[in-house]
């Protein structure tokens, strides 16, 4: 029977998880030695983390994470959270070590390179939510128009192209017989 890699830590597990298949844990290891899974002392989960060494004295961790006790398990055995994986995780799903690479910067040119590409997918889509704003209130300006205009009994508004704007404009003058409104009116005195 071969031995599984150093990347799994039971710790207390006060919910009985079964752990990760040694498969899965052989694969993380490949994947990233420094990735450890543990039993999540909060809820029916395992938290995913890093090996790294913590820049803080223990106390000040302790003080500043005594409500969150997964978080200080993490910092007792020097790792880092990285996320959260539920008890009943499909472990030979292969999407888990591809969210795990979109999530490790080293593996995405670093995080200078990945701080400025999620700040340009953030501005990408501001813009196309601005756009999309615009045509939108775009639509319910001409409708508005339409509907105004129609209130005032103007009727419809045609689309003048710029040759029609050019051309002089002919002038009708009504003329109004007014003695048919007014008796006496329009004779000779």
């Amino acid at each position: 029977m071969s031995q599984s890699p150093p990347n799994f830590i039971v710790d207390q597990n006060r919910f009985a998880l079964a752990g990760p298949p040694n498969y899965f844990l052989k694969q993380l290891w490949e994947f990233d030695p420094s990735l450890v899974i543990v039993c999540s002392r909060q809820g029916f989960f395992y938290r995913l983390a890093q090996r790294r060494k913590l820049q803080l004295p223990e106390h000040i961790v302790n003080e500043a994470l005594f409500n969150q006790s997964d978080t200080q398990m993490l910092a007792s055995y020097e790792l880092v959270p990285v996320t959260t994986i539920i008890a009943t995780a499909n472990w030979s799903n292969p999407y888990l070590f591809v969210e795990l690479g979109n999530r490790a910067p080293w593996r995405l040119g670093g995080a200078e390179k990945v701080s400025k590409d999620i700040e340009a997918r953030e501005q990408e889509a501001v813009l196309k939510q601005r756009a999309k704003t615009d045509d939108h209130l775009t639509h319910l300006s001409k409708d508005a128009w339409k509907l105004y205009r129609t209130k005032i009994g103007l009727g419809k508004s045609w689309n003048i192209t710029p040759e029609a704007s050019k051309a002089p404009i002919k002038r009708v003058a009504r003329h109004i017989d007014r003695s048919a409104y007014y008796p006496g009116f329009g004779g000779g005195l």
